[in-house]
């Protein structure tokens, strides 16, 4: 799924950066056109996305011919974690990128020219801290073991728990281990609780774990999120324009069409439809409205910007990333104001 990778992981692009240098280079396929069989000519463009229910819209968009109405002939690569696809991205391979909101920064941090366009879904519940039945409250925490993935987003979900109840990491013993064995190990009895995301959030669930906290419990504070390279933004905007309202008048046609369209979008994320469906209930999928109140400034966490500089912070104490950035810098949201206004 979408966050196999941590933010951790993203520190392996920093390192990439580095190495390739800041050199811009021009994307072939952004001015690249094609003729449809109306005769009227489609930009070609390429999407560079991770597995997750919310992003297979763009495949909705795709097979329903949304893309090809809307002008663009996309050229979907689906990569196997967060960190190639976003390697891909920043070396000028791709001009739209799928992100984890949090695992935007350390790219932007080093320097990547993007913008963040479009708000892909929020986290509602699909992913929080699991514990035994004993441990009713925060407080019950204290001196219990919680298994997560060190410095990813559920250890800030679990770090962020902790802050509202007056308590510490030191509170509790931490075990740094990756989402899925972090699942396993609290199925097995090894740990007494742990903060993880789907599946196997949904898997300790089902064999008894009680959800102490999760993201339907502050659903802005992981989201999902397309960005546009700094060419399309600055040269092509009316193609990305139609990039972001494609994926809106997918998530309409899923709205619409619940069953055809998750039974096709199960199968491009090869999962039965029953499963689809309940990992994309744990999401808010936003239309332009409540994106653009998303990208709208304020002092809380509705805000995207105020959010991604609480993360941003914490990946600088966990010294994920060692650059000071102001991540409400990163959006661009004219897009979907202008269709929000529509």
């Amino acid at each position: 799924m979408k966050k196999m990778v941590s933010i951790l992981m993203s520190l392996v692009l920093v390192i990439s950066l580095s190495a390739c240098g800041q050199g811009k280079t021009e994307n072939a396929s952004t001015n690249d056109t094609q003729a449809d069989t109306s005769g009227a000519a489609l930009t070609k463009v390429s999407l560079g996305m991770v597995p997750w229910s919310a992003f297979e819209l763009f495949y909705l968009a795709q097979e329903k011919g949304i893309f090809e109405k809307n002008g663009l002939d996309v050229d979907i690569q689906e990569f196997s974690s967060t960190t190639d696809n976003s390697n891909a991205f920043v070396g000028n391979q791709l001009d739209f990128c799928t992100y984890a909101s949090a695992e935007s920064i350390a790219p932007y941090s080093a320097g990547a020219d993007f913008k963040i366009v479009l708000l892909a879904d929020k986290s509602n519940g699909c992913e929080g801290l699991v514990t035994t039945p004993d441990i009713k409250s925060a407080t019950d925490l204290k001196g219990k073991t919680v298994a997560t993935q060190y410095s990813s987003v559920d250890h800030l979900l679990l770090l962020t728990l902790l802050q509202e109840n007056g308590m510490t990491a030191d509170d509790i013993n931490i075990v740094d281990m990756t989402i899925e064995a972090a699942g396993n190990a609290f199925i097995a009895g090894q740990c007494d609780a742990a903060c993880i995301w789907d599946p196997y959030y949904s898997k300790a669930k089902d064999k008894g774990g009680t959800v102490l906290y999760s993201t339907a419990d502050n659903p802005d504070i992981i989201s999902d999120v397309l960005a546009a390279s700094g060419d399309m933004v600055e040269n092509h905007p009316d193609v990305v324009e139609a990039m972001v309202k494609s994926y809106y008048e997918a998530a309409d046609y899923w709205r619409e069409n619940g069953d055809e369209a998750s039974e096709f979008m199960a199968g491009k994320l090869g999962v039965d439809k029953d499963e689809f469906d309940s990992e994309i209930a744990g999401l808010i999928i936003p239309d332009p409205k409540t994106a653009l109140e998303a990208f709208t400034p304020a002092d809380d966490y509705s805000y995207w910007g105020y959010t991604q500089n609480t993360v941003e912070k914490f990946m600088n104490e966990m010294g994920v990333i060692d650059a000071d950035v102001d991540c409400s810098d990163m959006i661009d949201a004219s897009f979907v104001e202008k269709l929000a206004s529509e």
